[in-house]
């Protein structure tokens, strides 16, 4: 119980009756008797009132603090809100011999005055009324905060990871027949459902004044072709068999074209999805999607491009003309005198002979876990086992910032400057044209043909000039973030390997083993893996 105080009133004047606190109660606080004191009116010493609580033990205190006669003080209490307007606290004071009890319409009375409406605790006054605990503070009204509510939110019921990369076997080969990169889903599956949104309530102080919950967020379905949404809005279903998949938030379902060979018996093919070869895709054909390609043999000097992944479970023989250009990232068991373009990793046991490129990195560490000969390029790093070879091979590792590339960019923008410029000046010309027109000016056909070329050049240009930006910005992309790119060898790095990271640039001149090589300076450093 909290230590009080009481006022004494009788025939002498007024005293002061100082009770100390039991057990962990608080002890009296000064400021509150002096203010008490100022309240009633009744004058008092500051010295000797600090004095008498200072000296306060276990045993109660009589300080007279005037001859004064006033009539008998009734019990008090006082109100205050807290800084947040959610809490008002109440304190009593109780009254002298023969002094008047509080009662619940003066505390109703004193909560109207201070304009607290909102939250009053009754039953709290009423414990407060029956058990009477003084310079104590009771909790009489209490605000409600808003509560945040939950915003929509979307749950998927398949692999939505984009970048899974083999896993190594105890020997430490890819079994690249076993590589399942499709997500499948059949018809009618259950691929998406939206979790609703929940509005939360609105907050008032005791005041009542009232605080709006925040607005929640609603949730829908980006998606694609054979997909449908539920009748109540908060199911995606897959309209056939397939293979689905995430990309930038938007779920699509694809059908995946099926074939053993990529040969005489079938041609060229372009699909819009995935493609399975289950064989061979033979020399001098192409395979183009705007999905995945997932070839179970070898590809054989032939053309691959596709806006999603590209897996060869047997390797490349690319007999120097073949070309793999990927959205996504490229997985083969190897890849040889090949061209070979990823947006995302490159990953074989072995690069041969080949031109590789990847838009984050190059992995080249299962099985032999080789690079020799060409040239390997990549935006972030190189992980191989063996670069180059003791017959000194010429093999060419960079990594982060890529010169051609960048002599290229500075081409691509010049080009499309230039580009801008010549279609400004050739509508000119065509409004030239249009103007005599529209005034009745007869032309003459040599004129209308002139016309109609300058329109089609005009065309041509401008979507020459969006190709260019298309490319200027996957340049951009992979030019930036090459300040951490590295070379991790896990075995060797042999004599004769030219190393490019980030601009600097050193010929392999003693072997390299289990390091990574980094750009440290104007130069390159090796440190500890």
């Amino acid at each position: 119980m909290n230590g009080y105080f009481q006022v004494q009133v009788n025939e002498k004047g007024v005293s002061l009756i100082l009770s100390p606190p039991v057990g962990e109660g608080e002890k009296i606080r000064v400021t509150e008797l002096k203010e008490y004191l100022d309240r009633i009116g009744v004058p008092y010493d500051t010295m000797a009132i600090n004095s008498a609580l200072y000296s306060l033990g276990e045993e109660e205190i009589v300080l007279f603090l005037t001859p004064m006669k006033i009539p008998p003080v009734d019990e008090k209490c006082s109100i205050k809100v807290s800084e947040d307007k959610m809490t008002a606290t109440m304190r009593m004071y109780p009254p002298s011999k023969d002094g008047l009890p509080t009662s619940k319409a003066h505390i109703m009375e004193l909560l109207g005055d201070a304009k607290i409406r909102a939250g009053i605790d009754e039953e709290a006054i009423k414990d407060a009324l029956e058990n009477r605990q003084y310079c104590t503070d009771i909790i009489i009204a209490k605000g409600k905060l808003p509560t945040p509510g939950r915003d929509a939110s979307i749950v998927y019921h398949f692999d939505t990871n984009n970048n899974m990369r083999p896993e190594l076997k105890e020997d430490g080969s890819v079994d690249f027949f076993k590589l399942n990169m499709l997500h499948h889903c059949i018809q009618g599956q259950l691929l998406a459902e939206i979790i609703p949104e929940e509005r939360g309530e609105a907050g008032i102080d005791v005041y009542g004044t009232v605080t709006p919950a925040r607005e929640v967020k609603k949730a829908t379905f980006a998606h694609g072709r054979n997909l449908e949404i539920s009748k109540d809005g908060l199911q995606l279903l897959s309209m056939v068999d397939g293979h689905v998949s995430l990309v930038d938030d938007t779920v699509f379902v694809s059908d995946v074209y099926s074939v053993e060979d990529v040969s005489t018996a079938t041609g060229n093919i372009e699909y819009h999805g995935n493609v399975e070869v289950k064989g061979n895709v033979c020399e001098n054909f192409s395979v183009k999607t705007d999905g995945n390609v997932f070839v179970q043999g070898v590809v054989e000097g032939a053309t691959i491009e596709a806006g999603g992944d590209i897996v060869i479970a047997r390797g490349m023989h690319g007999q120097n003309k073949g070309r793999l250009k990927a959205g996504g990232n490229i997985i083969a068991k190897f890849i040889s005198a090949a061209e070979v373009e990823a947006e995302g990793f490159i990953e074989a046991e072995q690069i041969l002979n080949a031109k590789v490129v990847a838009g984050t990195e190059v992995n080249a560490e299962a099985g032999k876990g080789l690079i020799t000969g060409g040239r390997t390029i990549a935006k972030s790093a190189v992980n191989v086992k063996n670069a180059g070879s003791p017959m000194g091979v010429s093999t060419i590792i960079e990594v982060g910032t890529d010169p051609e590339a960048k002599k290229r960019l500075a081409e691509l923008q010049k080009s499309v400057g230039e580009k801008s410029k010549a279609i400004q000046q050739m509508k000119k010309v065509l409004e030239g044209t249009m103007v005599k027109l529209k005034a009745g000016a007869k032309l003459t056909p040599e004129q209308l043909k002139n016309a109609k070329m300058l329109q089609v050049t005009i065309a041509d240009t401008q979507t020459q000039i969006q190709n260019e930006l298309k490319e200027i910005e996957r340049l951009d992309s992979m030019l930036k973030g090459g300040d951490n790119a590295h070379i991790d060898i896990k075995g060797t790095m042999y004599q004769g390997v030219v190393v490019s990271i980030s601009g600097a640039s050193m010929t392999v001149k003693n072997e390299y083993t289990f390091c990574r090589l980094i750009k440290k300076g104007a130069d390159i450093a090796s440190t500890n893996l």
